[in-house]
């Protein structure tokens, strides 16, 4: 084929996906964790106190409180509207690129499945944090650092079973084709180390939850990190 052949062939509009398109079953989980969340502050609101302290006044601010209506529906309301817009992003992308060469080639159904993935782990982590402002306002005792921890090691997980998922579409030319293709492969094995630092990382926390977070920065930005420089050298190598 042409040069000129492949722009044309660049060119071509993918068949829109629907308007909404709710990420299944990541939405189920997510709604779950939020009627968790609103069954334990109703539960919870008795013993609650009107406001809590979050930041002492001093000579450059003054006084940061939090009241107990904040705290009982702000968590909730944040899953709910992330599960809005992880339905309405994938119309909304495809608009914005579809006439360019990013837009094309691009699968809407491995898309959805990397934002339910992604969902799920976002419920368990909201979840956590939720009963740790809870706490806050009911003075029970609660391990936030290890929960939280523990929550961001099945977060990392369920991005590492989406992985594989994350190859960026888009039909390109040259070395761009190249990098964008590499990283489909490169993905499939990270989906692999993620996983295992999920897991590492929600164990470790039980015990050390400060090791367990920097365990968690240090992996994910390392495994994106060589994906990317593996899919930069893989775009240099001439083509056979």
């Amino acid at each position: 084929m042409t040069a000129t052949g492949s722009t044309e062939a660049s060119r071509t509009e993918n068949p829109p996906p629907a308007w909404v398109v709710v990420p299944w079953p990541g939405a189920v989980v997510a709604l779950a964790a939020v009627a968790i969340m609103i069954a334990t502050a109703i539960v919870a609101w008795p013993e609650m106190a009107a406001e809590i302290v979050t930041r002492e006044a001093d000579g450059r601010h003054g006084q940061s409180v939090v009241s107990r209506e904040v705290t009982a529906v702000a968590l909730p309301s944040v899953l709910l509207v992330l599960i809005v817009l992880f339905s309405v992003i994938l119309r909304a992308d495809h608009e914005l690129l579809k006439r360019t060469a990013m837009g094309q080639d691009r699968s809407p159904e491995r898309a959805r499945r990397v934002l339910s993935w992604t969902l799920m782990g976002l419920s368990v982590t909201l979840v956590a944090l939720h009963f740790g402002l809870l706490s806050l306002h009911t003075g029970d005792a609660y391990p936030f650092e290890k929960t939280v921890a523990a929550a961001g090691g099945l977060l990392i997980t369920c991005l590492g079973a989406a992985a594989p998922l994350f190859a960026p579409g888009g039909r390109f030319i040259g070395r761009l084709e190249g990098f964008r293709a590499a990283q489909g492969r490169l993905y499939r094995r990270a989906g692999i180390v993620l996983v295992l630092a999920g897991m590492t990382t929600a164990v470790t926390a039980a015990f050390e939850p400060g090791l367990a977070m920097g365990v968690a920065v240090v992996s994910v930005g390392a495994v994106f990190l060589v994906v990317g420089l593996a899919a930069v050298r893989a775009a240099g190598k001439p083509s056979k």
